[in-house]
């Protein structure tokens, strides 16, 4: 029995088999997904491992594996070898679900595309992230499809150059989009099984790109790349101070209102013109910043209520995260280990995290 006051955690999925058969950060993303809400999720992997294994690290492995395969047991299969391929056929006539982003050809050749596992198992989840979609060969990766879907030049410098983001925002979005939609799929009580089809290409659309989409498809115009600075509002940008950089979003009508006076700002510029002209209202708040510290600055915004923040080293903004929320991104074993943790909080507790498994190990404890 929960301790008095200390509520069970959701485990919608529990009883429910995924076999995860994905390598690198969407696929297997969306799959520990699905283990943080109570699916056995075995990761199938071949003799080398998931390819994400050769990747940076240290003496606990690779960072890159660590980070998106919290919670699974490990399988090895050669499916090259006709048997063992067999053995993959077995599994899923076992499992609610299967998660995939091998390439569509390799899929074909290993008679595990959409439609022969469609009619093989008919009630399988069966969830499928390329780059294009199913019907398109072509191979991609987050930085191809940041490219490809525009976002590279949406989110590029003043100077027009296009600019990439880290943290591989499109693998992301796309692990987020295929786990939900495949918890979804596996949670409806009409459910007969369904293929998932995830583009890697359309995900980075929907959710990079956001207004600017709606905007060129009713015929608008979104203009030049902006660097660092908000296309919705301005100023609103990134300002030197006198010890370091603080971002401050004072660009909509209410926030300006309480910066204007502040900044020695006397025209009345509706919210329009001064994005047209933001470089001239940029100037002026970093007229004001550069003559302030990084806290001297963010106090005078938190008493003005306007949303605002330094920009930190990321070790110094782990470490205050985590004086405010224990156990915030990671959380360390006895062993020195850190283990990714699930980034909400439910009823105070956070959903349990075992770390990730060796290549053909079982699930690990927490």
């Amino acid at each position: 029995m929960p301790e008095a006051g200390v509520r069970s955690l959701p485990r919608p999925l529990a009883g429910k088999r995924v076999i995860d058969l994905s390598q690198f950060i969407a696929g297997p993303s969306a799959a520990m997904y699905l283990a943080d809400y109570g699916a056995e999720v075995i990761k199938v992997e071949s003799p080398q491992g998931d390819g994400s294994r050769t990747l940076p690290g240290n003496g606990f492995g690779s960072y890159y594996t660590r980070s998106f395969n919290c919670g699974k047991e490990s399988r090895v299969l050669d499916l090259r070898d006709p048997a063992q391929r067999r053995r993959l056929d077995d599994w899923l006539a076992q499992a609610d679900a299967f998660v995939c982003n091998l390439a569509p050809a390799s899929l074909k050749t290993l008679g595990l595309d959409g439609p022969t596992l469609r009619g093989r198992f008919p009630r399988l989840v069966i969830t499928l992230i390329s780059g294009y979609g199913q019907d398109d060969p072509r191979p991609c990766m987050d930085t191809v499809a940041q490219c490809e879907s525009g976002f590279a030049l949406l989110n590029g410098d003043e100077d027009g150059s296009p600019r990439l983001a880290t943290g591989w925002p499109v693998d992301m979005a796309c692990g987020l989009v295929a786990g939900m939609s495949c918890a979804m799929a596996m949670l409806d009580p009409a459910r007969q099984g369904c293929v998932i089809d995830i583009s890697m290409m359309e995900v980075a659309a929907n959710l990079l790109l956001g207004p600017a989409a709606l905007a060129l498809g009713e015929g608008g115009a979104i203009g030049r790349p902006m660097g660092n600075r908000d296309r919705a509002s301005a100023p609103s940008n990134i300002y030197r101070c006198a010890d370091g950089h603080v971002y401050v979003l004072g660009g909509l009508d209410a926030y300006w209102a309480r910066l204007k006076p502040l900044v020695g700002c006397t025209e009345d510029a509706p919210i329009a013109q001064r994005i047209a002209r933001a470089p001239e209202f940029d100037a002026l708040v970093e007229r004001w910043t550069l003559q302030h510290t990084r806290d001297e600055v963010l106090a005078e915004m938190a008493r003005l209520q306007v949303p605002a923040g330094a920009v930190r080293e990321p070790a110094e903004a782990l470490d205050r995260m985590r004086q405010r929320r224990p156990d915030a991104v990671t959380r360390v074993l006895a062993s020195g280990e850190h283990v990714p943790t699930f980034p909400a909080l439910l009823d105070g507790q956070r959903l349990p995290r075992t770390p990730t498994p060796a290549v053909g190990g079982a699930r690990r404890d927490a």
